[in-house]
């Protein structure tokens, strides 16, 4: 209620400006308004008789109000305290508070458009630049990924040419087919991809003296960082 009438204060305020205002200094321990708002301390310091306005101070805030929400006898004492008015005069102040008061409202409509404009913007402005983000980071893991699925082929053909059963009866290994999968998120850990695959070989058999051919199912995991190349963290054969 109290910021209410603070921003009444500033509306009447605007009102009367340039209005017949009467200038008093009428102190109360407190004033309780009809609506029951109690101000302790209260100074009425001016009203204008025509508007219906009172402005007072309490505890060094500047409140406006009507003089219909004070209590009837501080009401009938600035009623006592009002000039008089010609009809000539009345009708002169009446024009003048009735134009205040259309000009106020209209700045206040133009200032709410005015904000509603600004908050349109600022919404549109924020809107592109989340569309802009969501563009960059689609792009950024599309990128990822095409680095990741080159990595995981180039990674899985030297292994399976030459570090895959290093114990065993191949030999020379002279051809290597792979089928690879797109990588896919690991997920719980950031950065890091799991790529599956099928090496089909053909390979010189030391035992037999001549060629053999093989297939096998595996999996890779491969980690990425930031401004880092993707790193092979393991090999399982499945």
């Amino acid at each position: 209620m109290f910021r209410h009438l603070l921003i009444a204060c500033a509306c009447l305020l605007t009102v009367d400006l340039g209005a017949r205002v009467v200038d008093v200094n009428l102190s109360y321990p407190e004033i309780r308004l009809k609506d029951g708002t109690l101000f302790a301390q209260a100074t009425i310091k001016s009203f204008n008789p025509v508007a219906g306005t009172a402005t007072l101070v309490t505890k060094k805030v500047l409140v406006g109000l009507p003089i219909s929400l004070l209590p009837d006898e501080v009401a009938a004492k600035l009623k006592e305290l009002s000039p008089a008015l010609t009809p000539e005069e009345l009708a002169a102040e009446k024009l003048e508070i009735a134009t205040a008061r259309s000009l106020a409202l209209e700045n206040a409509v133009r200032r709410q458009r005015q904000a509603e404009e600004e908050a349109k913007a600022d919404r549109a402005d924020s809107r592109q630049l989340n569309v802009k983000a969501a563009e960059q980071a689609m792009s950024h893991h599309d990128t990822t990924l095409d680095e990741v699925a080159k990595f995981a082929e180039t990674e899985a053909r030297m292994y399976f040419r030459y570090r895959d059963d290093p114990h065993s009866n191949i030999g020379a290994v002279v051809g290597a087919d792979l089928s690879l999968s797109y990588p896919e998120p690991v997920p719980g850990w950031t950065g890091r991809y799991r790529v599956t695959g099928l090496a089909n070989r053909e390979y010189v058999n030391n035992q037999a003296s001549g060629f053999g051919r093989g297939w096998k199912e595996f999996e890779m995991l491969i980690q990425t960082a930031d401004r880092h190349k993707p790193e092979l963290i393991e090999i399982q054969i499945k």
